[in-house]
Order: structure tokens, then C-alpha cells, then sequence
């Protein structure tokens, strides 16, 4: 009798422990309003980019993507029209690779499509964890795009390519003058 109820209590035992661990580890993602998880990682340059340090003193759009991702493959041209669009007015647009360990991905990418953006990388998907949640190599977060004011405060955060690019624009355009 005894070992039937252990085998039937086990499962729920197992679950209470297993959602108690998760809801400890759980935390809410970044969102508008909220300050931006300070960071730092090396670009594809190898210079270091610290987000405090990047953006105290300009705006900046936070892109994490993958090029195994044919969207985030067709936004690149879009990103780059509102660097050059933006720019003048002290807001950059950095992109943050999500294919870890997979660099030579990513600077292939670059050199073909001839882009221009500044591009992070992020091997362990540490800082994607901070502003995406659970990292998987390759994967598009369900936040990645975010648009960061120059007192390092979130303005905006959605998911790029499935907002408008208007939205962005409209975004963009409210921290332009500040």
C-alpha cells in the first residue's frame, strides 16, 4: 500500500519541487519604461561594447537575430535605411548575433550584404537571456527589438520582423528629438 501511494504522489511531488524551482528563476523581461540590463560584449571588430557606457549620452535600437531566420535575413536592408536615416540625430543600431558560437555565419553575412551596422557578439547567449529570456542558439526571441533611450531607459520592445516598420518609425521618430 505504501509503495502505491508513494507512486502515486511522486509525480506531484516532482511537479511542486520542479515549478517552485522555475517560478524562483523566473524573471519578467525588460519592457518599456524599465531600465535596459547593462551588458557587455565584443563586436565583431573585437572592440568591446559596454551598453551604460555605448548610450549614455545617445539613443540606440537593440537588434538580436539569426541568419538562419529567412525574416530577420530580410530586415537587415531595413535596419540599414534607418541607420542611415537616424544616425544624424544620436541613434544607432546595433545588431546582436544569436548563432553562438557561430561566427564566421555572421561576418559571411556581412561582408555579402555589404552591411554596416554595428554587430555584437553574444557566444553564450548570456545577454539575449537578459532581455529575451531562455536562449536558443539560432532561434529568434520572442523580444528582440529594442529601442533604448539615452538615460539607458527601455522606450520600446517587440519582435522584428512582425511590427510594422512604421511602428518603429513612429518610435524612433518620439526619441529622435530628446
Amino acid at each position: 500500500m505504501s509503495f502505491k501511494i508513494r507512486g502515486i504522489f511522486l509525480p506531484y511531488i516532482v511537479m511542486v519541487i520542479f515549478s517552485s524551482t522555475v517560478i524562483l528563476w523566473a524573471r519578467p523581461l525588460p519592457k518599456a519604461g524599465d531600465m535596459a540590463p547593462d551588458f557587455t560584449l565584443e563586436d565583431f571588430k573585437g572592440e568591446t561594447f559596454v551598453l551604460s557606457k555605448e548610450l549614455k549620452n545617445e539613443n540606440g535600437v537593440l537588434l538580436w537575430f539569426t541568419n538562419l531566420c529567412a525574416g530577420c535575413k530580410t530586415k537587415f536592408p531595413k535596419m540599414e535605411e534607418f541607420k542611415k536615416q537616424y544616425q544624424e540625430n544620436g541613434i544607432e543600431i546595433i545588431a546582436i548575433s544569436q548563432l553562438g558560437k557561430d561566427k564566421k555565419t555572421v561576418e559571411d553575412s556581412i561582408r555579402k550584404n555589404k552591411l554596416t551596422l554595428r554587430f555584437l557578439y553574444d557566444p553564450q547567449g548570456k545577454v539575449t537571456e537578459l532581455f529575451s529570456g531562455k536562449y536558443v542558439p539560432g532561434a529568434c526571441p520572442l523580444q528582440n527589438i529594442y529601442i533604448i533611450q539615452k538615460d539607458v531607459k527601455i522606450a520600446y520592445a517587440n519582435h522584428y520582423p512582425g511590427v510594422e516598420e512604421s511602428e518603429i518609425i513612429e518610435q524612433l521618430d518620439k526619441i529622435r528629438g530628446e
